[in-house]
């Protein structure tokens, strides 16, 4: 082999393991710690139909008593921590892609909605909050006469 045939194969097998990594989360990071600054953030769906709001949060791996819900006016806020597992200082990380920490997410409702009624349920790992609408805010379907 020429010595110049070797220096070839690793900067090929270099780019191909960089263009690997286009599609993963992080791309390009080579094994690199995610910092600090990166923080846990659920991912929510807010849906309806006409008797409620419903709102679907991805929390895995939090525990229910470190989550809070509190709705002031019409804004809903979903807070908590997703505690991290102790590290094993002994061990070389070659990724860590797991974020941690605190979280909140506030939400404006687009309808008023009963207060005393709002349940919430946390089933692995998704947490389900119900919030019946108001009379008012339910939609009254209404033929219109045409004269």
């Amino acid at each position: 082999m020429r010595p110049a045939a070797g220096a070839s194969l690793t900067v090929d097998k270099n780019l191909k393991k960089f263009f690997e990594n286009f599609n993963q989360p992080n791309f390009g990071d080579w094994g690199i710690k995610a910092s600090k600054s990166d923080s846990f953030s659920p991912r929510v769906d807010v849906t309806e139909d006409n008797e409620n709001l419903y709102v679907h949060a991805e929390v895995p791996g939090v525990d229910k008593n470190d989550i809070k819900i509190n709705l002031v006016g019409d804004v809903l806020t979903i807070s908590g921590e997703k505690k991290s597992e102790q590290k094993d200082e002994n061990k070389n990380y070659y990724r860590i892609e797991r974020n941690y920490g605190a979280f909140s997410r506030s939400f404006t409702l687009p309808s008023e909605v009963v207060i005393d009624k709002i349940s919430a349920e946390y089933k692995e790992g998704v947490l389900n909050i119900t919030l019946p609408k108001t009379e008012e805010a339910k939609i009254v379907e209404k033929q219109i006469e045409i004269k």
